[in-house]
């Protein structure tokens, strides 16, 4: 004869369960939380990037000047809707100036909290996002 089970061995059973998800959901949700935001950490990573890159491009052409480059970089950083975002650019050399063959560097920054998604206190981000991009200038 099988025996019944006793209602007492259920209602522990239960009791674990809850006990066993009240301490795991925090880290699942910790873990999460931190993928979605350091998921947009460098999605908004590559923007930036993606701006300077084409500000030094831009700038490495033979009749290009600086003004051009700050133009290039705006468009981008606009197109990605990080103009408002208090980013700041800095261009190595004055694009008039240089050489054939000299290297002009354009960097691009955007303070981190002008940009971020959630900001979570617990998960630890960066306080900026910054690129630097080196170009050889090309010759006649």
């Amino acid at each position: 004869m099988a025996q019944a089970s006793h209602p007492f061995r259920l209602t522990v059973r239960r009791g674990l369960s809850s006990v066993e998800l009240v301490l795991i959901l925090p880290l699942l949700l910790l873990l999460l939380f931190g993928v979605i935001e350091y998921g947009w950490v460098f999605f908004q990573s590559q923007k930036v990037a993606a701006a300077a890159r084409h500000g030094v491009r831009i700038g490495v052409t033979a009749d290009a000047t600086n003004t051009e480059i700050e133009e290039a970089v705006t468009l981008i950083m606009t197109r990605n809707g990080m103009d408002g975002s208090g980013y700041t650019l800095d261009i190595s050399a004055d694009t008039e100036t240089l050489e054939p063959g000299d290297v002009l560097q354009v960097s691009v920054s955007v303070p981190y909290s002008n940009v971020m998604l959630v900001g979570f206190p617990f998960i630890p981000v960066p306080e900026n996002l910054s690129t630097v991009v080196n170009m050889a200038k090309e010759g006649p």
